[in-house]
Parts: structure tokens; C-alpha cells; sequence
């Protein structure tokens, strides 16, 4: 990932490491939205995910992807 994509998790005491996957509450954190607003953006078809071992995973790259998108439309 990229300095943009450096979500911070409640209590945490510094920005996360690189990952390529990332939960539906850290992706509600980045964009200081709630969680429900990421599933129902998931389940728009705005934002991509997986589904690993029965939970909800963002792709580091579809993050990026989408913040460019968003940022083009601007």
C-alpha cells in the first residue's frame, strides 16, 4: 500500500502495516465512515470484496482503485 491507505484502529498507536487485505471496520476508519455504510457500498457493487474463511476482506488494490475513482469523478 501506499502512505494514503494508513487507517488507524482504535487504540492502535501508530498507522498499520502494509497489508493486502484489510477488514470492513478498517476500510470504515480510512474513509471515517461507519461499517455498515462499507457493507452497503460492497453490496452496491461500488467497492469489491472477498470473502476469506467466512469474512468480508477488502483488497488493498480495490481500496486504491476506488479512492482514484472517487478522486477522478471529483
Amino acid at each position: 500500500m501506499t502512505e494514503q491507505m494508513t487507517p488507524r484502529i482504535q487504540g492502535q498507536k501508530g498507522p498499520l502495516t502494509t497489508k493486502r487485505y484489510y477488514r470492513v471496520g478498517e476500510v470504515a476508519v480510512h474513509f471515517s465512515v461507519s461499517s455498515q455504510t462499507v457493507y452497503r457500498m460492497i453490496d452496491m457493487g461500488d467497492l469489491k470484496a472477498i470473502r476469506l474463511r467466512g469474512c468480508l476482506r477488502v483488497p488493498a488494490e480495490e481500496l486504491l482503485h476506488f479512492e482514484k475513482q472517487r478522486r477522478d469523478d471529483w
